[in-house]
């Protein structure tokens, strides 16, 4: 008796070459553009490459009549796990700044969902359906913020006053004031959404890249020798070209340059973003002042 059972070619066929084109969408994504701008947008990207190598693995799975088979179980419970350890939030930075890599992370995930789906449709009948369905709806979940680090939250921290800014004495200046405390908690967001949370603590631990905690004001010491106060210029420099200052005893060349184009330019006429994570640095330190604060947009200063 045959262990076989065919489907209708052409519905397998459609079914596989929607499934292809969407997952070599997703895999080579990288290599078309860049401008991903939050972690958000990156990861239901690759619900959308899951799902199309997700629908080209059932395509190819052949349909058995027995009910199981037990040596496809463990590709089927590994493989998603390898999947989700390729989606690590904390190199998010790193991989934008390096294409190559990039390319070669989406198609090792885009295959790890492949066997996923196959190996749980041929462990049981039907049960690539399912898994195909969970490993989208955590990649999904994961571009709600599920799984991934929020950092910590700016309600839980006091905002600290903002010289000549956040004093309210009248309705005008109360309203200015809520502007800048709504620009300070989109600072506070962005440093997990933009991925800065991989590479920078806001707790004064040391990471791949300073922390931020104390860094608006202070003294920064560079690879050469020199030392700059990290004003307003100096946040700005190292945030959108990195490569023209290394810090002393931190690796160079991994602040990816991607940022530049994320917060500046005719999309991003009023820097927003870019004022907003400078803001929320200089909560954190107690040492910030004018001179590292970003300039405040006249209609808030009025």
């Amino acid at each position: 008796m045959t262990d076989h059972v065919e489907q209708p070619s052409r519905v397998r066929i459609v079914m596989g070459v929607i499934g292809a084109t969407i997952a070599l969408g997703g895999v080579v994504a990288p290599l078309i553009s860049h401008e991903m701008t939050t972690i958000a947008v990156h990861h239901l990207l690759h619900a959308g490459m899951a799902a199309g190598a997700g629908l080209l693995a059932l395509a190819i799975a052949p349909v058995r009549t027995a009910r199981e088979r037990s040596a496809w179980i463990w590709p089927a419970v590994i493989a998603p796990a390898i999947g989700l350890l390729l989606m690590w939030p904390s190199e998010y930075a790193y991989l934008m700044s390096h294409r190559w890599l990039h390319l070669l992370d989406h198609l090792s995930i885009a295959l790890m969902t492949f066997l996923a789906v196959y190996a749980a449709q041929a462990y049981v009948r039907g049960l690539g359906w399912l898994m195909l369905v969970l490993v989208v709806a955590m990649d999904a979940a994961c571009a709600g913020g599920f799984g991934v680090s929020p950092g910590p939250s700016f309600l839980l921290r006091p905002v600290r006053r903002i010289p000549g800014v956040v004093v309210a004495s009248n309705a005008a200046t109360a309203g200015a004031a809520q502007k800048i405390t709504t620009l300070h908690a989109l600072g506070a967001k962005l440093y997990s959404t933009m991925g800065c949370s991989g590479c920078h603590s806001v707790d004064g631990s040391k990471g791949i890249g300073p922390s931020w905690e104390n860094l608006a004001g202070y003294p920064q010491k560079l690879s050469n020798g020199k030392t700059m106060i990290a004003d307003y210029s100096f946040l700005r420099t190292m945030i959108l070209d990195p490569g023209k200052m290394d810090l002393a005893g931190y690796p160079a060349g991994v602040m990816p340059g991607t940022y530049k184009v994320m917060l500046t330019g005719a999309k991003h006429p009023h820097e927003v973003q870019l004022n907003a994570i400078i803001w929320y640095i200089n909560t954190l330190s107690n040492k910030a002042g004018k001179a590292s604060e970003p300039p405040v947009p006249d209609r808030l200063a009025k």
